[in-house]
Parts: structure tokens; C-alpha cells; sequence
């Protein structure tokens, strides 16, 4: 019975010194020592521990926020100069006589974000794996100052940085592709009205500097601009303050509330000078104006200086090349000639801005003059799409479809001759454009010049045979057995049938050059063989195709199909050309 007793004992020791340990670590949380910290800095004795909660009425839910337990002097004056956690606030509206942000009655978490209702650091900061809303530091907050107040149009005093990025929204051309309720209406890009509330602040930081980050399949270019650190903050902290969930309505909102609304220069007298404000997305008459070109395509200046992105091609020729409809239809649906283009559809613009893009476009006119080296020329109009080493890996390549031509050696050798033609009057179906407007016939010949002395040396003795067309009435050139067989008219049917065979592994079976092969092959990929206007051109004629089918195409992956009867070919051409003549519907 005695040792029963003792047993009891000792269990009872043991809780005891457990449950003193327990209230010791309770006693003894950051939040509690920090209260400690923040009144012996007052010199007064400590009253003891409070959990200070604020709890803010959101439309959905109730906000509790704690935050204080531990900012436990941030609406104290006299603890302007105490260590953080512990200081006041500093002031939210520079220069305001009283700020009007009661911060025992809105709490922190309203412009700050994190886990208000934690009492542990990490946890109170938003840091658990997941959290959709981390803890904006310092400027960052003002993304949420969207909550309470509409900060468009005039500004709103204290929301600087938001207001910052509001301005690069519309100068970097992101309204372009992205939808914001009330500011653009474009659909080729994530809508953007609630990004603030979809994503975390690092999320779209890290979107903008490197946008296949949080999705692989992303086409938005990667702009330069995005190194400068302070841009990318201000932008996400614009795209942060873009939420469909606010705290106040029109009606209830707090002091300094205005109206969504963000006044936009319209152009209504085209002109250059409000072209070039256009093109830069600077203000135009005072006003912001809608624009932004520069941050995809380049210009030249009178001295031949470059700028402006890469994204796009460079455009200081572009009125020469293209002419002024082309140019606009381009600048309203890019797609009506580059069906793949990311390049965004300004269906805002009314004539008069359209006008006046193209006016400015129209006033660059450097060009080389006639001494101009080989270097140099390429280097100006062709680097961009054929790349440094003649390979059709520029820069804009990725963007063009077809892609442009790689200058192999074999290719120089085969089909010179019909570069001064190219150049001069371009390419029809493809993104190569009329050079004759910007080019003469010297500099042309320069051009080439560069272009075989780069590619010859490692051609060898290759040499292109030359055959002529067979026609109707021909010997078969597969008539081994002699029986006499002749060519006839090409036939569609039969050639729809042996280009299903034979050719749909490059070419697909739309033969639009898109086959389940294409994209394994070395550069440049299989011609889109429904393409009217590549296919209609003068120069590619039946007998350039029966070549091409026959013999392959020097320096491509496009072998020889010397294997094919003469007929097959001509039937081959006749189903190509059935789908390609001008008449059919």
C-alpha cells in the first residue's frame, strides 16, 4: 500500500514539473518577449501578456488580424525609433497632417497580407509551403491599396510604386495581350482583372522576368527590360493590386477614394509626332497613350544607331518593304499574314492612331550607301531571321512560319541564281520581304557576294543536276523492262494517293509541311505545300517541283525520290496543284 503511495508520488512530481516546463514555454513566446522588450523601451513595467486582435467585416468573411500581438507599437508615435518589432508605423500618405489609416481598426494584414491569425513568426508571415499570400514588405504593400481605395487615373497619394507599374502596364504594351477589366480587352493572354488575387506577389514577379517559370508552354517574349529590378517590382505590384475582392465599395469606401478610371490619349488628328508617342507608349498632349511597339521591334536613327527590342523585327524599313495598308492591316490582326504571330492585335486603335503609327514609321529612312561591305549589309537587313551563321536562326526566326532559309553550302551552290530575285521582290507565302524599295541592284550583288563567300568554301565540287519536265507523250524514265510506256496528264487522284505514301511523314497529310517527322529534322523544315501564294509564284514552276521531288532539295533534309516512277511525280504535282490554284474553293 506504501509503495502504491509512493508511485502516486512521484507521478505527481513529474506533472508538476511537467506542467511548470509547459507554462514556462508558454511564458516564454516571441510574442511575449517581445511585449517585455517593447515596455521596458517605454520604461514602464509590463502589465502582461495581451493577444491583441483586430477584427476587420470583409464582404465575404471576418478578418482576424493579430498582428499587433507582436507590432505592439505600430500606431505609438513614441516608438518611431524603437527596433522592429516594435516601432510605430512610419507614416502611409507622405506629407498628411494626420494619416487617416487607423491601424487599431484596419489592423496590418489588410495591406500586408500573411497569416494574421498566427501568433509564429513564420507562420504569421505567410511563410508555410502554399500560402497565396506571403507578407508584402515595405512598398509592395501598396498593391493592396487597391482593397480600400481605386487608385487610377489621378494617382493616389502614397501608392507611388502602384502607380509606377500602372504607368509600364500601358508603355510596356502588356495591355496588348492581357485583358484588366476597364484598361484593355485584349484575349491572346491570361486575363489579368484578379491576378492579384489568383497569385502571390513572387509569383508575378518571377512571371514577368522569366515567363515559362510557372508555365512551360508561355509565348510571352522575354522582354529586356525586365533586368531593371525596380520596373519588375512596380509592375507586380500593379498586377498584385488587381483583385476582384475589395473591402470597400464606391459607396462606403474610406477618404480618397476615386473612380476607376484611367484617362488615355485618343488620337483623332493622325500625325508622326502622335505616331511617335504611339510607338514609344510615352504620353501624348499630356495624356497616356496606348502604345509600346518599342519594346518588341527597333528603329534606326538618322546616324544608323540602333534600339528598341528584339522581339520583333526590326521595323526602321518596314513602310518601304511592306507599304502603308500592309502595315496597318498587320498592326490590327498580324494573323491576316502570320497565322502563327504572338504578335498582339490592336483592334483599339481607331484610323487616326493607326494613321499616325504608320506616318512615324513612314519618317525613318536611313539606308547604307553603296559602299556599304558585306558585313554590314547582312548584318543590318538579314541577321535578324537568317542569324550570325547563315543558319536561319535569328533572333525573330522563332517567330516566323516558315522559318527562314538556313544558307547551307549545298543550297549556295544549287540555287544562287535565284537569290537576286528573292531579294529583290521577296518571297511570297514566307516573311521574306521586297528588298528593291531599300536596296539596289550593287548592294544586292554585295549581299550575295557575302553570302557565297561565307558558304562556297565548304561546298566542294557539288554541282545540281539540271533535268528537264517530262510531258505528255514522254518515255517513262522507270522503263526498264522496255514495254513502251509513256508519260500522261498528272493525275489528282492518283497523286493524292501516292502523296499519302510517300510524303505525309514531312509534309503531313494536309501537306501543310507540319508531318509527325517535321520537327525532328535539321533546319529548314518541309515546305507548306497548301500555301497559295508561295505555290503560285511564277518561279515555282511544275518543273522546279518535279526537281525538288526527284533530285531532293540541296542542303535540306528533302532527299531525292529517284525511286518514283516519272508519273507518280506528275501525279504528284497535279494533286499539289489542285489544292493550290487561284479557281479552287
Amino acid at each position: 500500500m506504501i509503495k502504491d503511495y509512493r508511485i502516486l508520488a512521484v507521478l505527481a512530481l513529474f506533472g508538476f514539473i511537467f506542467f511548470g516546463l509547459s507554462m514556462k514555454k508558454a511564458m516564454d513566446q516571441d510574442w511575449i518577449k517581445h511585449q517585455k522588450k517593447y515596455y521596458k523601451q517605454l520604461g514602464e513595467d509590463f502589465p502582461g501578456a495581451e493577444v491583441k486582435q483586430v477584427n476587420v467585416k470583409t464582404p465575404s468573411s471576418m478578418l482576424v488580424d493579430r498582428c499587433q500581438t507582436c507590432h505592439i507599437g505600430a500606431s505609438n508615435p513614441g516608438a518611431a525609433g524603437f527596433p522592429q518589432p516594435l516601432a510605430a508605423h512610419p507614416p502611409i500618405v507622405p506629407g498628411a497632417e494626420k494619416d487617416p489609416h487607423d491601424f487599431n481598426k484596419i489592423g496590418c494584414a489588410v495591406c500586408h497580407d500573411g497569416s494574421p491569425r498566427d501568433l509564429d513568426q513564420h507562420l504569421a508571415h505567410g511563410g508555410q509551403h502554399g500560402w497565396i499570400k506571403p507578407l508584402l514588405h515595405g512598398k509592395q504593400a501598396q498593391a493592396n491599396c487597391t482593397r480600400c481605395h481605386a487608385p487610377e487615373g489621378e494617382g493616389l497619394a502614397g501608392a507611388e510604386l502602384y502607380e509606377e507599374g500602372r504607368q509600364l502596364f500601358l508603355e510596356k504594351a502588356c495591355w496588348g495581350c492581357h485583358t484588366i477589366q476597364g484598361i484593355s480587352s485584349s484575349s491572346q493572354a491570361p486575363e489579368l482583372t484578379d491576378a492579384g488575387g489568383k497569385f502571390s506577389f513572387h509569383y508575378l514577379e518571377e512571371s514577368i522576368v522569366y515567363p515559362k517559370a510557372n508555365d512551360e508552354n508561355s509565348k510571352m517574349p522575354l522582354f529586356d527590360w525586365v533586368n531593371d529590378e525596380h520596373k519588375v517590382e512596380a509592375l507586380a505590384v500593379y498586377l498584385k493590386g488587381q483583385q476582384k475582392n475589395k473591402l470597400r465599395s464606391a459607396e462606403s469606401a474610406p477618404i480618397g477614394y476615386i473612380k476607376p478610371e484611367t484617362k488615355l490619349a485618343r488620337i483623332e488628328t493622325p500625325s508622326a509626332d502622335a505616331g511617335r508617342s504611339l510607338f514609344a507608349g510615352a504620353p501624348f498632349e499630356g495624356s497616356v497613350a496606348k502604345g509600346g511597339c518599342v519594346n518588341c521591334h527597333a528603329i534606326r536613327n538618322s546616324d544608323g544607331d540602333l534600339s528598341g527590342g528584339v522581339i520583333g523585327p526590326e521595323l526602321t524599313w518596314t513602310i518601304r518593304l511592306r507599304g502603308e495598308e500592309y502595315v496597318k492591316d498587320h498592326i490590327r490582326n498580324a494573323r491576316v499574314h502570320v497565322p502563327d504571330s504572338i504578335m498582339p492585335t490592336f483592334k483599339d486603335y481607331n484610323e487616326a492612331e493607326l494613321d499616325s503609327v504608320v506616318q512615324y514609321l513612314a519618317t525613318l529612312d536611313f539606308k547604307f550607301g553603296e559602299t556599304a561591305n558585306g558585313q554590314q549589309l547582312f548584318d543590318a537587313y538579314c541577321v535578324s531571321c537568317h542569324g550570325e551563321n547563315l543558319d536561319g536562326k535569328g533572333e525573330t526566326a522563332p517567330l516566323l512560319d516558315p522559318l527562314p532559309r538556313a544558307f547551307t553550302p549545298q543550297f549556295v551552290a544549287a540555287y544562287e541564281h535565284r537569290f537576286a530575285d528573292s531579294i529583290k521582290n521577296g518571297v511570297q507565302g514566307t516573311d521574306m520581304p521586297t528588298w528593291k524599295n531599300v536596296l539596289s541592284d550593287q548592294q544586292i550583288e554585295t549581299l550575295i557576294g557575302f553570302i557565297k563567300e561565307k558558304t562556297l568554301a565548304d561546298a566542294g565540287d557539288f554541282k545540281r543536276l539540271e533535268v528537264p519536265l517530262p510531258r505528255p507523250g514522254d518515255p517513262e524514265r522507270r522503263d526498264h523492262k522496255g514495254k513502251g510506256l509513256t508519260i500522261e496528264q498528272g493525275d489528282a487522284q492518283r497523286g493524292f494517293a501516292a502523296f499519302q505514301r510517300f510524303c505525309t511523314a514531312c509534309h503531313g497529310k494536309l501537306a501543310n509541311g507540319k508531318g509527325p517527322n517535321a520537327y525532328a529534322l535539321e533546319h529548314p523544315l518541309p515546305r507548306d505545300l497548301i500555301s497559295k501564294p508561295f505555290m503560285n509564284q511564277t518561279a515555282v514552276s511544275d518543273e522546279r517541283l518535279y526537281q525538288s521531288i526527284l533530285l531532293g532539295v540541296a542542303g535540306t533534309p528533302m532527299p531525292a525520290h529517284d525511286h518514283l516512277s516519272d508519273q507518280t511525280i506528275l501525279d504528284i504535282i497535279a494533286f499539289i496543284r489542285a489544292n493550290t490554284t487561284e479557281e479552287t474553293k
